[in-house]
């Protein structure tokens, strides 16, 4: 079996406060364990509340043996207090059955789709747009009256 020239990557953007996960042709268990290792180097370097951007465009299936890392991953990220988990899917239909299934379950891990990294990091902007919109609603409100 010949092994795939661009494995599935992880990475931190510190400044942006955020988890960014590639996921490449076939997962398997032994790819997802690594996943997973790195996963946990990366999100010691962010803050709580790091947005995650999963992109699956490129995925075509996980492996049955991997559910249970996957199901780590995601528990692992909301005990970490991740905030909003954006993943891109585009055509990725198969993985995107999988991994939807998968974590539906899972308390303080909420999933929003889109087909592009641009609408990622448009979403991204417009949901800090309203947090903070909302900071300084709440802040306007303690210092009155």
């Amino acid at each position: 079996m010949a092994k795939d020239k661009n494995p599935s990557t992880v990475s931190a953007d510190i400044k942006r406060n955020r988890l960014v996960i590639k996921l490449r042709g076939d997962v398997p268990k032994k790819d997802a364990e690594r996943l997973y290792t790195d996963i946990r180097f990366c999100v010691s370097d962010l803050k709580p509340s790091f947005a995650v951007i999963t992109d699956l465009t490129e995925a075509r299936i996980g492996h049955l043996s991997a559910i249970d890392t996957f199901k780590k991953i995601t528990g692992y990220l909301a005990e970490k207090d991740v905030g909003p988990v954006i993943r891109i899917v585009g055509q990725a239909k198969v993985f995107f059955q999988q991994i939807s299934k998968l974590t539906q379950q899972i308390n303080g891990y909420q999933a929003m789709y889109v087909k592009t990294m641009e609408e990622a990091e448009l979403l991204l902007t417009e949901l800090a747009g309203r947090q903070t919109a909302s900071s300084s609603n709440d802040a306007l409100a303690a210092g009155g009256d």
